[in-house]
């Protein structure tokens, strides 16, 4: 009897403690939410546009206005703004994301900002870029996106264009705007790249629907 007692004891203090941290180890990653970011965009249903690879290039200033100012204030908002139109359509794509940023910082002020937007534009000037795409050649097809600025893209959108060959490649526009549509936003960049297939783009309104995803998919051809 004391052998059978010994056994038991030995069993409830060294197997089962065991068994119980086993049976966490495996229900853990079941508990853990895996975080929605563009490194890991779900799968789409059906390719976008084809079977080239797909970069989705954008221009926002969600990430770069000056530090402890309130970006809501500014021309595009913090949320729900062009970034988000990018971030969803990379997940429904599949598609590489790539943020244009420029080398300086724009006013959150809406007038101020559209002051030097307008600048820009009568300057036609090119503001540099801090970001870059190190390997173009290898995506065939490039969604790229902005907000509206003085009724057309913004003038880092032009610097972005000009800084590589989308010779033989697809362009597919999409902005955000108040009101105004992208037609001459589209012509400029037919403008800039010729030798480039540019189709029809896309206007997403700044309030932005609940509908996003539906909306871009029916807009890329995902069913």
């Amino acid at each position: 009897m004391k052998r059978t007692i010994f056994i038991s004891i030995f069993f409830a203090a060294f197997v089962l403690p065991f068994s119980v941290a086993c049976g966490g180890d495996e229900t853990e990653p079941q508990q853990q939410e895996q975080p929605d970011t563009p490194e890991s965009p779900d799968e789409p249903d059906t390719p976008s546009s084809g079977n080239g690879k797909v970069l989705v290039a954008y221009f926002s200033r969600a990430n770069h206005v000056p530090d402890g100012t309130d970006a809501v204030s500014g021309a595009t908002n913090k949320t729900r703004n062009t970034q988000t139109v990018a971030m969803e359509l990379s997940r429904l794509t599949g598609g590489d994301l790539f943020e244009i940023i420029p080398a300086r910082d724009y006013p959150v002020s809406h007038t101020e900002c559209s002051e030097i937007a307008l600048q820009e534009y009568e300057a036609d000037a090119r503001p540099a870029l801090t970001t870059h795409v190190d390997n173009m050649e290898d995506y065939d097809i490039i969604y790229i996106g902005f907000p509206i600025w003085r009724y057309c893209e913004p003038m880092a959108i032009r610097t972005f264009l000009e800084e590589y060959d989308f010779t033989g490649k697809t362009i597919r526009p999409f902005c955000t705007s108040m009101a105004v549509g992208i037609e001459d936003a589209q012509a400029n960049i037919a403008r800039l790249c010729p030798e480039s297939s540019v189709a029809d783009g896309l206007r997403i309104s700044y309030n932005i629907p609940n509908n996003l995803e539906e909306l871009l998919s029916e807009w890329i051809g995902i069913e």
